[in-house]
């Protein structure tokens, strides 16, 4: 088969990078889609709460979803850092076990299942590996300072059967500075781990984010340093990669990118979070004044070189007394699968320097609709490479406007056209539609040839697609 064929058999192939589309023959252009704001899933109203809350981590297992969290007061000199837990059935709206693992002072219940770690540093993911014992099938990963004066940092993991009861932590690797959301994950016979770093870059210290493997979770690679396209080097605060479930050839990101201005100004006076970054400022690290984070959306087909977005995914929204602060837009981590149609990622609102509690927000995203192929204002055509897959049937994740249409019709490795006629006139709005031609065909005739596909489209989205 020629190289420049691509074999995609069953998969779904998404819109959000140049990889499955002739950028010579393409005219349509790359969409970001922001995730859409809805309901509070939860409320940290408990006095421990009221500081910080970092890293929501959330976890499905048989019983149901299971959030993490950290909790600690940044402005007391020794901090004390205690991971919590939520339960939910729906994966959307949480309550508080009462557990007894560690009692508050008067020995009420509490939802503490570690009391006593070293910092906020967070990951816990529920591991795959068919050969992990079943008493650790839990892991939470966590920072350790080996020694704090000299800045020693290790990785650790506590591991546990339930979700609960976790055993005495055992060390991981060295091979990172870790102190941020620090993804884990297993597949294919490897465990990935995206871990927080820095190097130095005209004399500024950056934040980034590393890549280290293992087949066995004791012997770790050296560190390979992600890759982007856009060609910025920002400060990513966290990752929050993960393999995209729907398409697990493809990662994808959600990571925070921090902004630090080197100065407060008149427009700094202005924000109705004045008195909040203020209070942040004074109370614990003078650059949370000046210091604002916002969320970017990622992907990648090998792990390593990512198509970043360089417009925001998700900002701080309109101004109001607590935001436009440090601590905004820190995305929970997987995403969680929520719907036929949606996945459901959460931001904790109101948090460092508030003066009230803050709220576990859920954002809502469309299967598929991180960005997309868009054909706005006039017609646009979409042309994939050749690609060879297994199926009849064509399967489009798509949106149009009442007047939007998508046609789509075969082309050979080529380009010259081999379909007698176009598809139907698709329109609509479907996270899942089969296409057929207008004569009612299927593309049966066409499984396990070199093909490629036209799409022409108006004031519409295309999303991705499969055969089957």
């Amino acid at each position: 088969m020629d190289n420049n064929v691509i074999s995609i058999g069953g998969r779904r192939e998404v819109f959000w990078d140049d990889f499955f589309i002739d950028t010579d023959r393409t005219n349509a252009g790359h969409r970001l889609i922001p995730p859409v704001k809805a309901d509070i899933g939860f409320v940290f109203d408990r006095p421990d709460e009221r500081h910080s809350i970092s890293y929501p981590n959330v976890v499905r297992d048989e019983g149901g979803y299971k959030l993490y969290y950290i909790t600690f007061d940044p402005s007391m000199e020794q901090r004390r850092y205690k991971l919590h837990v939520l339960e939910s059935e729906d994966g959307l709206h949480f309550s508080r076990p009462a557990l007894d693992l560690y009692p508050d002072e008067d020995g009420s219940s509490t939802n503490v299942v570690i009391d006593g770690l070293d910092d906020s540093s967070l990951c816990v993911f529920y591991d795959t590996n068919p050969a992990c014992p079943a008493d650790e099938r839990y892991k939470v990963m966590t920072l350790v300072f080996r020694d704090r004066k000299l800045d020693i940092r290790t990785l650790w993991c506590w591991a546990s059967g339930d979700g609960y009861h976790f055993k005495k932590p055992f060390f991981v690797t060295d091979k990172g500075r870790f102190d941020s959301l620090n993804p884990f994950f297993w597949k294919d016979g490897t465990y990935y781990g995206y871990v927080r770093d820095l190097h130095w870059a005209d004399g500024d210290c950056v934040r980034d984010v590393r890549l280290i493997t293992s087949t066995d979770f004791v012997n770790w690679s050296e560190q390979i340093p992600l890759q982007y396209d856009d060609g910025f080097d920002y400060q990513m605060y966290t990752n929050n990669v993960m393999l995209y479930p729907r398409a697990p050839h493809m990662t994808v990101g959600f990571p925070t990118r921090y902004v630090e201005r080197k100065r407060w100004t008149y427009n700094d006076e202005q924000f109705a979070s004045r008195d909040t970054k203020l209070r942040a400022s004074h109370s614990i690290e003078d650059r949370f004044a000046r210091a604002t984070t916002d969320a970017m959306f990622m992907c990648s087909r090998d792990g390593v070189h990512f198509h970043r977005y360089t417009e925001a995914f998700m900002t701080p929204g309109l101004e109001d007394a607590y935001n436009w602060i440090y601590g905004d837009c820190y995305l929970s981590w997987p995403l969680v699968d929520t719907g036929e149609h949606t996945y459901t990622l959460f931001n904790v609102e109101t948090g460092i320097g508030a003066d009230k509690p803050a709220v576990l927000r859920q954002y809502t995203l469309r299967k598929d609709g991180f960005a997309c192929l868009a054909a706005e204002r006039e017609e646009r055509y979409v042309v994939t490479g050749p690609f060879v897959f297994c199926g009849h049937a064509l399967h489009l994740n798509f949106s149009t406007s009442a007047a939007g249409y998508i046609y789509v019709d075969v082309l050979d490795a080529n380009g010259g056209k081999l379909s007698e006629g176009e598809s139907f006139e698709i329109f609509g709005d479907t996270t899942d539609r089969e296409i057929r031609f207008a004569d009612g065909g299927d593309f049966a005739a066409y499984e396990g040839k070199a093909i490629r596909l036209r799409f022409r489209m108006f004031d519409a989205k295309l999303y991705s697609l499969y055969f089957a």
